[in-house]
């Protein structure tokens, strides 16, 4: 492990500054963060439902705020920057995939989810197919936390690139020190820390993009010198968000494959819609959301195209952003440095609260009820809830370590998951004759065929999904054959078009 290069001097914008003026900007901000935490743990830890939901507290303008926050992210602003670099503006299609999916997720679905007042998504699965002593849990928690830990992993690498870039630590020095500062903060207040740092940090990481944009430009003289650089080149079409119908093939692939697993829900997502005070705010909080980070992710694709002509082609895509940073003034510099923390860290801890839940309610607190028959108390359920959060940082520090390239990995990770997923969770709202069996066995059909298949290549350039969801719903129908039929408990748990979720709840004033 190296040394912490503190007495070294960086050039930004053609000014020395000392590595401790930039540390001391960054400890300023994340000493703000923690000191938030602080202030809100004895308000936080009242009960499982304060910890673990900030239940009924937040308008529509908190929600919509925070979840841009945790949407847009490292994956949003320097991933996009990466990918636009190399491949061009219609890299964008990749990332918004995602949050057009989730419109019909909004649609149908959120108030319903409110209404059942859960906690994980797992639960979901758990309250139409609860046979088996709670196994469909396991499952579905597993594969959740999988895929959370990945994205915690990715957030860790995206602050590791940056204590590299300006201090000259190690990959290992910057996940470390980034690991412990979001797990304490995270940790000590749960969500309702997460919802209001997160919307405090929302304020810098929407300028962010914009400034780093007007930056370059003014560098670069205007935009014509971008269009007369592809131009010259022979590559207009890389300025272009279409690119003829290649546009339309980069949707329909990324909403099937990765947005598919938005239609299940984010656990982040759900817990953000149960923080809400009523149905309408939670809705409206992430339609506006939506609507408004669609537009917002485009900055960083233009951001990467115009890095090209003012850098070179020769930049490692992952430090593209934060090599334009270093070429900013010094207060441009910080309020960028700012942006970029704001943007990680927003992220990173709603993901990390999101995997730490689920590791603590459908994995440790399932184990302890169904097997040890426990009785866990609010006290105990908060606890076992920060025992979840550190087991996500812990598994997220290796995976960061282990895969430092890891978008692909993650884009795997969410094809399994959507192909295990979705179609169980599609018969627990519109399915009256499915049954625990059926779940779990199309799970594990379709969770195992997609990884198989991803094993092996991807025989003949075909995702995983297309192979994994046809398994997933034989799997159900033939596993349905041995098991008994559910009860009409079970089935009313979830039902869609069951009259409880028909009656409109009265808005709280």
């Amino acid at each position: 492990m190296g040394t912490f290069p503190l007495l070294s001097v960086y050039t930004i914008g053609g000014i020395k500054l000392s590595s401790a003026f930039v540390v001391s900007a960054m400890a300023v901000y994340m000493a703000a963060m923690v000191a938030i935490g602080l202030v809100l743990r004895r308000q936080a830890t009242k009960s499982i439902d304060d910890f673990g939901l900030a239940a009924n507290r937040f308008g529509s303008a908190v929600i919509a705020a925070v979840s841009i926050g945790a949407w847009v992210g490292s994956a949003g602003l320097i991933g996009l920057c990466a990918s636009s670099y190399t491949g061009g503006v219609v890299s964008w299609w990749s990332y918004a995939s995602l949050y057009l999916v989730t419109l019909p997720w909004i649609f149908f679905f959120v108030s319903r989810l409110r209404s059942l007042k859960l906690f994980t998504i797992a639960e979901f699965y758990q309250k139409r197919f609860p046979g088996r002593n709670g196994a469909i849990q396991y499952l579905v928690g597993g594969g959740f936390a999988l895929k959370y830990c990945m994205m915690m992993g990715l957030q860790f690498n995206a602050l590791a690139f940056l204590f590299t870039t300006v201090l000259g630590w190690t990959h290992v020095q910057g996940v470390l020190v980034s690991a412990a500062i979001i797990l304490f903060y995270t940790g000590i207040s749960g969500f309702l820390s997460v919802m209001v740092t997160n919307f405090i940090q929302s304020v810098f990481q929407t300028l962010c993009p914009f400034l780093m944009l007007g930056f370059v430009l003014h560098s670069l003289g205007g935009w014509q010198p971008v269009a007369q650089f592809y131009t010259s080149a022979g590559q207009p079409q890389m300025l272009s968000l279409f690119q003829g119908f290649g546009w339309v093939k980069e949707l329909i692939y990324y909403c099937i494959t990765m947005g598919l697993l938005v239609i299940v829900g984010n656990q982040d997502d759900l817990q953000r819609v149960a923080s809400a005070k009523n149905d309408a705010a939670a809705k409206k909080g992430l339609y506006l959301g939506t609507f408004l980070v669609l537009p917002i992710l485009l900055v960083p694709c233009y951001i990467g195209v115009a890095a090209r002509v003012m850098l070179g082609p020769d930049i490692e895509p992952n430090m593209v952003f934060y090599t334009l940073m270093m070429k900013a003034g010094p207060v441009m510099g910080v309020l960028l440095l700012y942006g970029v923390l704001s943007t990680i860290m927003s992220c990173a801890s709603s993901t990390l609260f999101a995997g730490g839940m689920i590791i603590s309610k459908n994995v440790i607190q399932t184990y302890l009820i169904s097997r040890k028959n426990c009785v866990v108390t609010d006290k105990q359920d908060i606890l076992l809830s920060r025992v979840g959060i550190l087991l996500c940082t812990i598994f997220s520090i290796g995976l960061s370590l282990w895969f430092q390239g890891i978008m692909e990995l993650m884009d795997v990770v969410m094809s399994i998951c959507a192909a295990a997923l979705v179609i169980p969770y599609l018969f627990a709202w519109f399915s009256k004759r499915m049954n625990t069996e059926g779940a779990i066995a199309g799970i594990l059909a379709g969770g195992g065929t997609a990884l198989v298949w991803t094993i092996l290549g991807r025989p003949w350039g075909l995702d995983a999904i297309w192979v994994g969801l046809p398994a997933c719903l034989a799997g159900c129908l033939i596993g349905k054959c041995f098991g008994s039929a559910p009860t009409e408990e079970e089935v009313q748990a979830t039902y869609y078009f069951q009259e409880k979720f028909r009656r409109t709840p009265a808005v709280k004033k």
